[in-house]
């Protein structure tokens, strides 16, 4: 081969080189790169959506076709945070209207567990007690107030909260929250936890409401629990309690990087929340938080080269105490709390931080820890207020209702309907004498202290629960509670059976007591107004069936409804009214021969004679075997022929 013709071929190879590069990859294939994981996820998004797999996390729903016109928190809401938790807790059944009417006012109330009223049924909360008495006082309004605590969350899970609750157009909101930062679910110290980026774990908490999300974290779960033992897989090592399980990290120091974080956390998330509702114009009340500090010493100490251990503390203040020199000891008791490395109660940085931001947003601030020490001896919070750490009492629970309350009516924060004549003190004493909770009630938070107060962290981790082992069930009342803490009868049917039991002795107040828990508990309900309507009545207790009567109607007025205030007004001797509800209780088809025949009398008490004798054979066409209505029939029948 030539020279030449070497040259030619280098040349030609050359050019087909410089042909090749010329020739760029066009921009649609980069494009249709990137759409292929697109389309993937986006169908893989919608069939999982057509299949129904995973949570709907919407956040307000209807929960059943029984309430159609209402909505409540979503049961399923909880999982979304406590991905792995097995039994998460429980959301309040607090509902309300979807269509907001014109008379209404409506709160939402933010928490975690104090808010909800723990350990106490919900009926016992400071959100229940101020529905109650805006009800008394404004009874021209329909008071809505929701509460949203749940326990064991945080502000993670109340920043998610926010626009959900926006769209709702509330009239108020109150906060209660701080003391779950680190423990919380997603908190800083937390075992349900992605870290310390609050950006990460609200990023999260958005992509969680895709369905392709809870694929995934479910495979990871499956995966991760094929290496672990049965007991982690569940969570619920030893029955331990959902405080325990939420222990992450348990040692964490005062002014340590995780100390700073979780401030930080709330900080930042607390400041998300306040300005989302002030660019709504809407009101906001927020409360500084309190705790026990005088009869629960440290959970655990930590000693460093800073600080002192936070039991030596607490004991010196305890000497202090025994020896009257009171301001020491208040001192002290803050600073063993403060230093307490088990942060289960809110250090004083969060306080601040509530002051800070409802000061740079112009938002109202209740001192909650102020009004329980001005209520507590020699100022120091303890058991006279709280259950356990940081749990109020009944006392306590109401105090805070009237704090809020005090604040609502000082900042004109109030139903604009007008207000009942009675005094705030009438109201009290109403409220008081009308409390709707029972000796079940106390007896099921005593049980529940029992299983918190008798484990870990209240005891060392692996101690036997003594207080659960030495309980002894002393009565019927005991044992019904012992059926509800282990979830074999709900709470609802415990009540009702106790109002059977004291129905059959006879005892009719009990009676009513326990079904009136129910109907507070549960509102718009009409099963437990039946029950009881329908006790009564067979009772002879015709002015108390009166009562739940009406209730009933302004309810659900129903053939039930229209048929009993008829029969009971009847008779009561109340013929014209009796009159006005039995002529729409024979409109309905289950319209029964009874009903007629009620409806004949209440005609002939109200002079109409024809009337009453078309009512009656309509009795005898139903039931042919009505002896009453025949011989009614017949009387007025030759009366008539007398005329």
């Amino acid at each position: 081969m030539g020279k030449k013709e070497i040259r030619t071929k280098e040349k030609s190879n050359k050019e087909t080189k410089v042909e090749t590069n010329s020739k760029k990859t066009p921009i649609w294939f980069y494009g249709v790169m990137i759409l292929i994981p697109v389309i993937f996820i986006v169908g893989l998004e919608l069939l999982l959506q057509y299949l129904n797999y995973g949570y709907d996390f919407k956040q307000f729903i209807s929960t059943s076709n029984y309430h159609k016109d209402k909505i409540f928190l979503n049961p399923d809401l909880p999982r979304k945070y406590f991905f792995n938790i097995k039994a998460s807790p429980t959301v309040l059944p607090d509902g309300f209207d979807v269509q907001k009417k014109e008379n209404a006012f409506r709160i939402f109330v933010l928490g975690e567990s104090s808010a909800a009223g723990w350990p106490y049924v919900p009926n016992a909360s400071f959100p229940r007690h101020l529905k109650r008495k805006l009800e008394i006082l404004y009874p021209e309004n329909t008071i809505e107030v929701i509460n949203c605590g749940i326990s064991a969350i945080n502000t993670y899970t109340l920043r998610d909260f926010v626009p959900g609750i926006i769209e709702q157009n509330p009239d108020l909101i109150i906060i209660y929250t701080g003391h779950n930062e680190y423990y919380g679910a997603l908190g800083a110290g937390s075992s349900v936890s992605l870290g310390y980026s609050r950006t990460l774990v609200n990023t999260y908490i958005k992509l969680v409401d895709f369905k392709t999300t809870q694929l995934l974290q479910n495979i990871i779960s499956g995966i991760y629990g094929i290496f672990s033992s049965s007991n982690e897989k569940d969570g619920e090592a030893g029955n331990e309690t959902l405080m325990s399980r939420m222990i992450g990290e348990s040692l964490i120091a005062f002014e340590s990087d995780i100390y700073n974080f979780g401030v930080e956390q709330f900080d930042g998330n607390m400041d998300d929340i306040l300005k989302m509702f002030k660019e709504r114009n809407i009101p906001v009340i927020l409360g500084t938080l309190t705790c026990n500090i005088k009869d629960l010493k440290p959970f655990v100490s930590v000693k460093d080269d800073k600080f002192p251990p936070a039991e030596d503390i607490y004991h010196q203040a305890k000497d202090y105490y025994e020896k009257e020199d009171f301001d020491k000891a208040k001192e002290l008791f803050f600073k063993a709390k403060e230093l307490d490395a088990l942060r289960f109660r809110a250090p004083q940085k969060i306080n601040e931080s509530i002051i800070s931001l409802a000061k740079k947003y112009n938002y109202p601030v209740v001192d909650i820890d102020s009004a329980f020490k001005s209520k507590s001896p020699n100022g120091i919070v303890g058991e006279n207020l709280m259950v356990d750490h940081l749990h109020p009492n009944l006392d306590g629970y109401r105090l805070m209702g009237e704090e809020y309350f005090k604040a609502m009516s000082n900042l004109k924060l109030l139903p604009k309907g007008s207000r009942t004549k009675i005094s705030e003190t009438k109201a009290d004493s109403i409220l008081a004498a009308n409390f709707p909770f029972t000796r079940l009630d106390s007896t099921v938070a005593e049980m529940q202290l029992m299983i918190l107060t008798g484990q870990y962290p209240f005891t060392p981790k692996g101690t036997v629960n003594y207080k659960v082992l030495n309980y002894k069930i002393e009565d019927f009342v005991d044992s019904i509670a012992v059926q509800v803490i282990n979830k074999d009868i709900r709470w609802e049917t415990a009540h009702a059976t106790l109002s059977n039991y004291y129905f059959l002795k006879k005892d009719y107040v009990k009676c009513i007591e326990e079904m009136e828990v129910i109907i507070a508990e549960r509102p718009y309900y009409d099963v437990p107004y039946k029950d009881l309507i329908t006790k009564l009545v067979d009772s002879g207790l015709l002015n108390d069936a009166e009562i739940f009567l009406e209730k009933l109607y302004s309810l659900k007025a129903d053939y039930f409804a229209y048929k009993w205030l008829g029969q009971v007004k009847l008779k009561m001797n109340k013929s014209d009214e009796a009159l006005k509800y039995l002529l729409q209780a024979v409109k309905f088809k289950e319209a029964d021969s009874q009903t007629w025949y009620n409806l004949g009398g209440a005609y002939y008490l109200n002079k109409q004679e024809e009337n009453a004798l078309e009512a009656l054979k309509m009795s005898i066409q139903l039931n042919p075997q009505n002896t009453l209505a025949i011989n009614f029939y017949n009387q007025l029948s030759a009366l008539n022929k007398k005329k």
